[in-house]
C-alpha cells in the first residue's frame, strides 16, 4: 500500500512541477538548473537548487568551500558512490533521495502501526506526504536519508536493539547536525528501560556509546582539515546565523510582525508553521512516547537557536512525532482531514513549483 501511495504521490509531484516549469516564468538565481549560469533551464538539475547545489559540489569535488562545512558528509558520500555506477551525479542524487524516502515511509508506517494501529499509521503517512515541504525529501537534499535513519532508530529502540539503534543514530549524526539530538533520545530510551535506576545499568549502556561516533568522526575530520572541529557551527555566520536562544528568535520575529515592519512573506509562513508545530507538540505531549517527543521538540528548537526561522518549514519534516499527533487528531475528524489535506497538498504543489522555477522556499 505504501509503495503504491508513494508512486501515485511522486507521479503527481512530477506532473505538477514539470508542467509548471513549461508555462510559468523562471528567475535567475545562479543555482544549478536555473537560468542565471549562462545555460538554459534544466528541469532535473533544478531539483538540486539552493542547498542542493552545495551537496552536489561536495559529491563532485569534496569540501572546497568553507561554506560547505555546514553540510554533513554522509548524503554526498552515498551520492558519489552511486555515481561510480551511473556516471550521472544528478541522477545518482535523486535516486538516493527517492529510494531513501520510500524506505523511510515503509519503516515509519511500521513503527506507527506497531505502536498504535493501521489507521493511525495510514493517516500519519498521508499527512506527511501532503505536507507543504515534503517535496524536499525527493530533491537533491539530505532530508530523506536523515528521515530514514531517524525512523530506523525509533524502530530499533522499540525493539530494544540498542547497538543497532546506536549505529543508526551515529549515521544520522553524520547526515545532518540535528542527528545529535537522537543521542538524547537513545540515552533516554535506555534509562527508561532500566526504570532510571543506575544499579541496573548493564552492557547495553556500552552499546549506546556508539551513538555519537558519526558526529565525532566529522568533528575530527574538520579538526585535521581546518583546525576547527566545530567549523559547521562557526561557518553559520555565512548565512547570517548566530547562536542565541530560540525564545529570542521567536520574540524578534513576533516583534517585527507586531510593529508592522515589512518582511518577506516567507517569514510569516516560517513563524506561523513553527508555532503551530510547537503548539501541537505541547498539546499532544501524552500522545507519543517521551523519546519521540524529546526528539520532535528538539529538532524545532535547535535550528531556532540560530537567530532565524529560515528553512524551518523544511526542518519541520524531522519532527516526526508531530505528524503522529496530527494523525490522532484527524482520526475522528474526517471533514477536518479533507480540508487540511487539500490545503496542504495545494500548498505543496505551489511551493514545489516555485522551487523548481528558482525561487527560495525553505
Amino acid at each position: 500500500m505504501i509503495v503504491k501511495l508513494f508512486t501515485f504521490w511522486r507521479l503527481g509531484l512530477f506532473l505538477v512541477t514539470y508542467l509548471g516549469s513549461l508555462v510559468l516564468p523562471k528567475i535567475e538565481n545562479g543555482g544549478l538548473g536555473a537560468i542565471g549560469k549562462g545555460h538554459t533551464f534544466n528541469f532535473w538539475t533544478s531539483w538540486a537548487q539552493w542547498d542542493g547545489g552545495h551537496y552536489f559540489g561536495i559529491a563532485e569535488s569534496g569540501y572546497l568551500l568553507f561554506s560547505d562545512y555546514a553540510f554533513f558528509p554522509l548524503f554526498p558520500f552515498l551520492v558519489r558512490v552511486v555515481n561510480l555506477l551511473l556516471g550521472n551525479l544528478i541522477l545518482s542524487g535523486l535516486i538516493v533521495s527517492n529510494i531513501a524516502f520510500l524506505i523511510f515511509l515503509l519503516i515509519f508506517f511500521k513503527v506507527i502501526k506497531e505502536k498504535y494501529s493501521p489507521k493511525v499509521a495510514q493517516l500519519t503517512i498521508g499527512t506527511f506526504l501532503v505536507f507543504p515541504t515534503t517535496f524536499f525529501a525527493v530533491a537533491f537534499y539530505s532530508e530523506s536519508l536523515f528521515l530514514l535513519l531517524c525512523a530506523l532508530t525509533f524502530l530499533l529502540l522499540s525493539r530494544k536493539k540498542f547497538l543497532f539503534a546506536a549505529i543508526a543514530t551515529s549515521l544520522a549524526s553524520l547526515t545532518r547536525s540535528p542527528g545529535v539530538i537522537l543521542i538524547i533520545s537513545i540515552f533516554y530510551s535506555y534509562f527508561a528501560t532500566i526504570h532510571f535506576k543506575p544499579r541496573l545499568i548493564d552492557k547495553r549502556f556500552l552499546y549506546i556509546l556508539v551513538a555519537p561516533f558519526g558526529f565525532i568522526f566529522y568533528g575530527l575530520y574538520l579538526f585535521f582539515k581546518v583546525n576547527d572541529p566545530f567549523k559547521f557551527l562557526t561557518i553559520q555566520s555565512s548565512w547570517e546565523r548566530s547562536v542565541i536562544d530560540p525564545i529570542t528568535t521567536f520574540v524578534s520575529y513576533i516583534w517585527v510582525i507586531a510593529t508592522g515592519q515589512q518582511r518577506p512573506i516567507n517569514d510569516y509562513f516560517d513563524l506561523a508553521l513553527t508555532l503551530l508545530f510547537l503548539a501541537i507538540l505541547i498539546l499532544g505531549r501524552r500522545k507519543i512516547p517521551s523519546s519521540w517527543w524529546i526528539f520532535s521538540m528538539a529538532v524545532i528548537l535547535l535550528p531556532a537557536s540560530f537567530g532565524t526561522l529560515t528553512s524551518m518549514p523544511r526542518y519541520l519534516l524531522s519532527s516526526l512525532g508531530s505528524f503522529v499527533i496530527i494523525a490522532q487528531y484527524l482520526k475522528e475528524r474526517p471533514r477536518l482531514r479533507i480540508v487540511l489535506w487539500s490545503l496542504s497538498l495545494f500548498s505543496q504543489a505551489v511551493l514545489a513549483t516555485r522551487f523548481i522555477l528558482g525561487y527560495w522556499v525553505a
